[in-house]
């Protein structure tokens, strides 16, 4: 495709009628309307997906430096500029819901949790209730009131919290905790509720906060230690191991869609939300291919760029519209050997427009072991096939 003519068609794509849309000053004003009808389809089909039994809440930067109401800033981030998303993970990466943050109207609800509290309420909703899912997230979203409504909806939930959400509850100071020395903790427990409130010192102090999990058993682990200039065992309480285990599936899922990213300069944010989540699904797809090859006992698998390339490819040769082939220079002379590329199996089994043609010039079969010659292929995977009264290779070449 000439670049002409991609940069015409992104120029006028569209996924929404914007005659439809409310004014500004609406009190049911979308900011997300242009893409509302591309966003809800890809939500309905992350909650399809079986979530893990670990699953973890965090936020996701889309990094966009133009013009936006939505645009954010984060210095602690590697895209310190962008739009801000919150979105629920296993601890295998795979994305089961999303929420993509536009101000105070990104969750409406009544509650007194406050926006972080009823944005995990409202990501666990994909999360089967009463069945031992755990759920983890950071201290801007826990607190106590969130911890204990998890409770009572049935699902098991830890997380780091801020020492002003703990509900007035009195931990050690850390001038004690400093000089007991490091992996020293204190625990608190509200018998009433089952709340098990956790203040574990290492660098400098953290609280943690869990309806399930307590500081026991403890295990040692290993830090640096900057006076002795060595390695140290420091003892860690169970719910910190608990939280670390499966708190990173949003920052693998982040770092595979960095390494192939679909990195599109382009002036309207939402195009830049658009491209985010189409590679946010090509990741889904090739973390649940390799799911199900690790189910399956396929010791080998393709890397995920083999996928996204494949997937190109298999756009590319379905459906109706055929690959245009470019004329070829007629002063170039033609190779000796020509190669035959094998179709991806998407397009190979997709039983539309594979039809036998005659050619020619002999070829050898692809589907016999012995590669005979044929003078029949696939008009669609232009591969040459057996085609007569002893073998019917092109039948069974296109059936799995």
């Amino acid at each position: 495709m000439a670049r002409n003519r991609f940069e015409k068609l992104r120029a006028n794509i569209h996924f929404n009628d914007n005659t439809n849309c409310l004014p500004n000053n609406h009190p049911d004003h979308d900011k997300l309307f242009k893409i509302r009808p591309y966003i809800d389809a890809i939500q309905n089909n992350f909650k399809m997906i079986d979530p893990e039994e670990f699953t973890a809440v965090d936020e996701i930067i889309i990094p966009f430096k133009g013009r936006s109401v939505m645009k954010q800033y984060n210095k602690s981030k590697p895209h310190k500029w962008g739009i801000k998303m919150f979105a629920l993970a296993s601890k295998s990466g795979i994305i089961h819901d999303f929420e993509i943050y536009v101000g105070k109207s990104t969750i409406k609800s009544s509650s007194k949790m406050g926006l972080s509290g009823d944005i995990v309420i409202r990501l666990s909703d994909v999360l089967p209730k009463h069945k031992n899912y755990k759920l983890s997230f950071n201290n801007w979203f826990t607190s106590y009131n969130l911890i204990l409504h998890l409770k009572s909806l049935g699902i098991l939930s830890v997380g780091t919290v801020r020492s002003n959400r703990i509900a007035g509850c009195q931990f050690e100071n850390d001038k004690d905790l400093k000089k007991a020395g490091r992996g020293t903790y204190d625990t608190r427990i509200d018998t009433s509720n089952g709340i098990i409130g956790c203040k574990w010192y290492d660098n400098k102090s953290v609280h943690l906060i869990s309806n399930y999990i307590g500081t026991e058993p403890t295990d040692p682990v290993l830090r640096w230690s900057a006076s002795e200039k060595a390695q140290i065992l420091v003892t860690r309480p169970a719910m910190v191991r608990e939280y670390n285990s499966f708190m990173g599936g949003i920052d693998l899922h982040d770092m595979l869609v960095e390494i192939y990213r679909t990195d599109i300069k382009c002036k309207r944010y939402y195009m830049r939300i658009v491209f985010h989540i189409m590679d946010m699904c090509i990741v889904n797809s090739w973390l649940m291919y390799r799911r199900h090859c690790k189910q399956l006992n396929i010791p080998k698998y393709n890397s995920l760029l083999i996928f996204k390339t494949e997937i190109a490819q298999g756009l590319l040769r379905s459906g109706k519209g055929k690959l245009k082939r470019s004329k070829l220079n007629p002063q170039t002379p033609p190779s000796r050997r020509k190669f035959t590329n094998t179709p991806v199996a998407d397009v190979r089994f997709d039983k539309y427009e594979h039809w036998p043609e005659y050619i020619p010039d002999k070829k050898r079969c692809k589907y016999c072991p012995s590669n005979p010659y044929s003078r029949t292929q696939c008009a669609k995977c232009k591969v040459a096939l057996c085609y007569n009264s002893n073998r019917n290779c092109f039948r069974h070449y296109h059936e799995k």
